[in-house]
């Protein structure tokens, strides 16, 4: 069912993610009512002028999805966005949920899903079907670390995480073994990998929007610097052509999909003319996302066309998919906050 949504729920925008979907909605020429949501009331994005503001019980509460439908009954919300994993994993679940409410939620379907949730399923999609990636362990065990075959320092990292939370490079099998008890601790099952050559610059963002399983538009970036400066949120970037590496993002969704809304692939390549490394799959809005709509492709816009049935028979117009070359560096941008009495918690 295509409708033009008209009251949009942003979810998670206390995170670029969600943020800068929320501004790139808010500065389409769509007439769109706009309602961010945050578990924190301290959340940037709750504070933007012009839209409406909620607080979310957490994702992983058992009323989160009857407090997301009833927050949408209260407030005539006809779609709803998310853009945290946690959410996401919930949400894909409940997708009947919320088509029987007459309420549009551009995710994709539980099973697609779990390749942006889980690396290591991602990874074991890509060794089958040939996608380059690092070199991988997946230990249940520490004793299974001996069957670590690659170069140190390596790279360990949480199975099902966030970011670069859990992450670290241990430069020996002493330190992996000490890294491996810590991150299981902290974070659950864990993968090893090899460490791939290369600063922020060689890390390559493939942003994308589907429509059940048929590509509508594509994008790609790079990061220039993150915070902390080994990996993690970009904090400055580069929009890129490069149709090589946006094919090697593409081969990962299709090989992984059918997707639908906004999904993104993160490559690293080590040096010119060597294959794109796996890294992720971020099922949502890209964090850097905003970065495209000041280069002129405003990704979430095309999402609400999307949702309207605007490309069910035809393509968009070429026009609409051309970005120009653009840096970014991200800012902090002070907002004064709503007083207590305006935020409201749906519970």
């Amino acid at each position: 069912m295509s409708r033009m949504p008209r009251h949009i729920l942003v979810t998670g925008v206390g995170a670029p993610p969600g943020l800068g979907l929320m501004r790139s909605l808010r500065d389409c020429p769509l007439a769109l009512t706009l309602t961010g949501a945050d578990i924190s009331p301290f959340a940037a994005g709750l504070h933007e002028p012009g839209c409406a503001a909620l607080v979310l019980p957490r994702a992983d509460t058992p009323h989160y999805v009857d407090a997301v439908l009833e927050a949408c009954r209260l407030h005539e919300i006809d779609t709803v966005i998310p853009c945290s994993e946690a959410e996401l994993d919930i949400l894909a679940r409940e997708k009947p949920r919320f088509a029987a409410a007459s309420i549009q939620l551009p995710i994709a379907d539980p099973e697609v899903m779990a390749f942006g949730i889980d690396k290591a399923l991602l990874l074991e999609r890509a060794a089958a079907t040939g996608l380059p990636h690092p070199r991988t362990l997946a230990p249940q065990s520490e004793a299974e670390l001996a069957n670590w075959k690659g170069r140190f320092p390596c790279v360990i990292k949480p199975a099902r995480s966030r970011g670069a939370r859990g992450v670290s490079y241990p430069a020996d099998a002493l330190d992996l073994r000490k890294a491996w008890r810590q991150t299981t601790a902290e974070h659950g099952p864990c993968l090893v990998q090899d460490f791939i050559p290369g600063g922020a610059d060689t890390v390559y963002t493939i942003g994308s929007l589907w429509q059940e399983g048929r590509l509508i538009a594509s994008s790609l970036h790079r990061k220039l610097a993150t915070n902390p400066p080994n990996g993690g949120v970009a904090i400055a970037g580069e929009t890129v052509v490069d149709p090589d590496i946006l094919g090697a993002g593409l081969a990962v969704l299709h090989a992984t999909g059918p997707w639908h809304g906004l999904t993104a692939v993160e490559v690293k390549c080590p040096a010119p003319g060597e294959a794109a490394q796996l890294l992720e799959i971020n099922p949502r809005m890209w964090g850097f996302g905003y970065l495209m709509t000041l280069a002129g492709l405003n990704m979430p816009e095309l999402l609400v066309r999307m949702l309207a049935g605007e490309f069910d028979q035809t393509d968009p117009d070429p026009d609409q998919l051309r970005y120009s070359p653009l840096r970014v560096v991200r800012s902090w941008e002070d907002r004064v906050m709503r007083p207590e009495s305006g935020l409201e918690k749906v519970s």
